[in-house]
């Protein structure tokens, strides 16, 4: 795996409150909007996010790993909107079953297909819980995991599944504690169904936990 070097606690501060703001923007995030991280880690993407959806959004921050979330808690300890940030922590399920079908205006998978050996899983339970016209931002870190994800099948089984390419980017952007370059790419979801059947699910909030607590 390539790494740039770790960047200085300056560099870090800077871009949780103010370059990973201004880059998630330029991708559509806006205020007001109801964003799902998941695989958030360290909360690299989730105080941005608070900054950016403000009081009247809301950021769903899923992990499995108790290590990264307590890391998550630390980061958002300053943020000024970490009252509208919930936090999951899964057992690696994908279903989302616990948010509700439509009610999601963006989905982050950053830095986390690599992980995910069930892609059409994933990719279905995404469709399910974004808003026709919403938006999946996926950085698939191929260039800092080489040979780990194949972009192109990707591409295939969301265009598949209803989504539409808008726009690849290569950005320097937050990869746990350093600033990496990685190619990002932007999906809008066309259409819902494909025959996929509506559940009973719970919603967002009562699925999840607000900050320093987890399910």
């Amino acid at each position: 795996m390539t790494q740039d070097r770790k960047e200085t606690p300056e560099a870090l501060d800077l871009w949780l409150h103010e370059g990973g703001a201004g880059f998630l923007r330029s991708l559509g995030i806006g205020e007001g909007d109801r964003v799902l991280d998941f695989g958030c880690g360290p909360g690299g993407y989730v105080v941005p996010l608070a900054q950016i959806v403000g009081p009247g959004g809301r950021v769903i921050a899923v992990d499995r790993s108790a290590a990264q979330l307590s890391a998550l808690r630390e980061r958002m300890a300053d943020c000024p909107h970490r009252e509208i940030v919930f936090v999951r922590r899964t057992d690696g399920g994908l279903t989302l079953d616990w948010i509700e079908d439509g009610s999601l205006d963006a989905v982050l998978l950053f830095d986390v297909l690599q992980h995910v050996p069930d892609w059409r899983s994933l990719f279905a339970s995404v469709r399910r819980v974004l808003t026709v016209g919403g938006l999946l931002l996926v950085n698939p870190s191929y260039l800092s995991h080489p040979g780990k994800v194949d972009v192109e099948r990707m591409k295939t089984l969301l265009l598949d599944r209803g989504f539409r390419l808008e726009e690849t980017r290569r950005e320097r952007v937050m990869h746990y504690h350093f600033l990496h370059e990685e190619e990002i790419f932007v999906f809008r979801l066309r259409r819902s169904g494909h025959g996929l059947s509506t559940t009973t699910a719970r919603s967002a909030e009562g699925g999840s936990a607000s900050m320093g607590n987890e399910p």
